[in-house]
């Protein structure tokens, strides 16, 4: 798989983890449905949520780290050619 398919498979990834974590925040907030034995739907919702939402983040951080020295490397080989 190539490395923008990938990004946008983890964004997404991402943009679904934080959809479901809000959905199931906001039935929790606005809606009774916890007291009604929707308490583990609910739960899910946001677990899932979260367990998406997470490994993005974090693949995401490390893929600008590697991108930023890979344009601090360039910059300082161009400086040391002047």
């Amino acid at each position: 798989m190539k490395e923008k398919t990938f990004n946008r498979l983890i964004y997404s990834m991402m943009i679904l983890g934080l959809i479901m974590m809000l959905t199931g925040i906001g039935l929790a907030t606005f809606t009774n449905i916890a007291s009604g034995g929707g308490f583990m739907l609910l739960a899910l919702l946001i677990a899932i949520g979260m367990l998406l939402l997470a490994p993005s983040k974090i693949y995401l951080t490390f893929q600008m780290m590697r991108k930023n020295d890979e344009k601090c490397k360039k910059v300082a080989q161009e400086n040391r050619s002047d």
